[in-house]
């Protein structure tokens, strides 16, 4: 098949390849490829609730009015601290809240929360759309009166560490870590190293990579901008979604003070549920240290 495709496009004109790829890819730059980074779904599957867990349901309002939906997840015992869980680019927080709701057995309480177009917030996603959206969590959350007072912590997982860095640039709130785990070094960078993986016969389109991928609200832009703010990187060495390099880079922009926790073996975020004994106490001892 690749073949007869191959030679297809050989047969058209070179000029007037080109000339649809440049009317094509503005389009596509500006919508549709943006829109790969969001894999939404609205399908919910069980809460911690079920799984002997407590949680509440949380609604509150993105900085442009769009109705959005979490859920709080109390500690239990002695309260050490609150996290602001943000998810990455599919499904929605029923899926995602896994990964961090073994925080309240050790003290610490969780706000997870849904981006628009996410499980049951409104609203359709894009770029600009979930960085308000997570502005709007991180305002939520620190406001809160049970959280007052006490350590704020952000998890921000594979697309949700870009938005949660945006978040706290432009927020300016009072946060005492970032724990970015598995997350992409830019825009620019993750659809770069997507397009070296096409076929041979579609490597051009590496030359319209600008064109496909518009850039801004990068991560590398917001942990420049975020000095002051202790750093926590975790990556499994074996990601095959977002390479472990775009961790390196982002350690080295953080400067010193950030830490980088390699997980040898391990896939796209999945090192806190598969491998828990190496990874939580690890988490655990950043947050204590950064109370």
């Amino acid at each position: 098949m690749w073949t007869r495709i191959s030679q297809a496009l050989k047969r058209i004109p070179w000029g007037l390849r080109v000339l649809f790829f440049c009317l094509l890819f503005p389009l596509l730059g500006s919508g549709c490829a943006n829109g790969l980074f969001f894999y939404p779904s609205s399908r919910m599957y069980p809460l911690p609730d079920t799984r002997g867990i407590a949680s509440q349901p949380v609604s509150f309002q993105s900085l442009d009015g769009t109705a959005l939906t979490g859920l709080w997840l109390p500690a239990k015992g002695e309260v050490k601290g609150t996290v602001l869980h943000v998810h990455g680019n599919a499904e929605n927080l029923t899926t995602h809240v896994r990964f961090a709701e073994w925080l309240p057995a050790e003290g610490y309480q969780v706000f997870a929360f849904d981006y628009r177009g996410y499980g049951q917030s409104e609203g359709k996603p894009n770029r600009s759309g979930l960085v308000q959206d997570t502005q709007a969590a991180l305002r939520y959350v620190s406001r809160r009166e049970d959280v007052t007072g006490r350590p704020l912590y952000v998890w921000g997982q594979s697309l949700g560490g870009t938005m949660a860095l945006q978040a706290m640039m432009r927020e300016g709130v009072d946060v005492n870590g970032a724990l970015i785990d598995s997350t992409f070094y830019s825009f620019a960078s993750i659809t770069s190293d997507k397009l070296r993986d096409l076929p041979w016969f579609l490597q051009f389109l590496r030359l319209f990579r600008p064109l496909l991928v518009s850039s801004g609200y990068d991560a590398v832009t917001a942990v420049h901008h975020l000095p002051d703010l202790p750093f926590a990187f975790l990556h499994g060495e074996e990601d095959r979604v977002i390479p472990y390099a775009h961790s390196e880079r982002l350690h080295e922009a953080a400067g010193e003070g950030a830490i980088l926790l390699t997980i040898p073996g391990a896939r796209h975020c999945v090192a806190v549920l598969q491998m828990p004994e190496q990874v939580r106490p690890w988490i655990l001892r950043f947050f204590e240290l950064n109370q």
